[in-house]
């Protein structure tokens, strides 16, 4: 069978660019040589997949591979972007922080969230946590909606969303709040969430802030997705969801509000772009 770019969907050129991407700048930016490797490997597996998922005469079992992959160049592309942290800038660390604390104080959030009873603070912790599975579940809502067709679009956002906020992080490289000795809690949920959440980032997280915010821009372009299938109830139940993580991001000092912000924006953009503009 001769080779067809045209068999390729728009996420699976995102892949590719993205991960040429990072395969370049590895070659570019002081990089540990085991970190220029494991760039190197995954890259090329994750670009290769693509290709070969596009030209190939899929069965239903394949078919379906092609369908649910993006979820793990996703989170592929926010593990190798992490590798190229190597030391936070303090500057920048120091504004983030700094704006938060004049917001905080200013607009009278600081006081409001003491005041919260505890099971405010414990809903916006665990809504923290529906961010990883908000995703994969929020593409399952789309398949159930009968959009299968619509697969690539609402791939196309995700990715966009979540590969734009990833890309940035060998730039702009931060500790999130939380780990910062300077930042106070707005409060105390309970303490089993924070623990959960606590042992969720230390397996799966890079440990590292992302400006934007990851988890605000995927959770709002996903949310956007399921809202413009047509579906009341669904566009809903995702609103609130994302909505809450949004919130989560800020209030339970997982990012700057700087980073909620211009995630959110990406996150809106990136929809716009494969729902409103195609």
């Amino acid at each position: 069978m001769p080779f067809d770019l045209r068999q390729l969907w728009i996420t699976e050129w995102i892949v590719c660019g993205f991960f040429l991407y990072l395969i370049v700048l590895s070659r570019l930016r002081p990089l540990a040589s085991g970190r220029r490797r494991r760039v190197l490997l995954v890259g090329l597996v994750c670009i290769g997949l693509a290709v070969m998922l596009s030209q190939l005469r899929l069965s239903p079992s394949l078919r379906i591979i092609r369908d649910w992959v993006p979820a793990v160049y996703l989170l592929q592309g926010y593990w190798m972007c992490g590798l190229f942290f190597r030391r936070p800038s303090l500057r920048i660390e120091r504004r983030l922080l700094g704006f938060d604390t004049w917001l905080f104080e200013r607009s009278g959030l600081r006081r409001a969230a003491a005041r919260a009873p505890r099971l405010a603070a414990s809903w916006f912790e665990a809504t923290y946590l529906l961010a990883y599975p908000f995703v994969p579940a929020g593409f399952g809502v789309f398949l159930a909606l009968e959009h299968r067709d619509r697969a690539d679009e609402f791939w196309m956002a995700t990715l966009l969303a979540g590969f734009i906020c990833y890309g940035m992080l060998p730039w702009i490289q931060t500790r999130p709040p939380r780990a910062l000795a300077a930042d106070r809690p707005l409060w105390m949920p309970h303490l089993v969430l924070r623990r959960l959440n606590a042992t969720v980032l230390q397996r799966m997280s890079v440990q590292v802030n992302t400006c934007p915010s990851g988890h605000a821009a995927t959770s709002v372009a996903v949310a956007l997705t399921i809202i413009s299938a047509g579906a009341p109830v669904a566009g809903a139940g995702s609103a609130i969801v994302a909505a809450s993580i949004v919130a989560a991001t800020v209030l339970a000092r997982y990012h700057y509000t700087i980073d909620t912000l211009l995630g959110l924006a990406v996150g809106i953009t990136a929809w716009g772009i494969a729902f409103v503009s195609l």
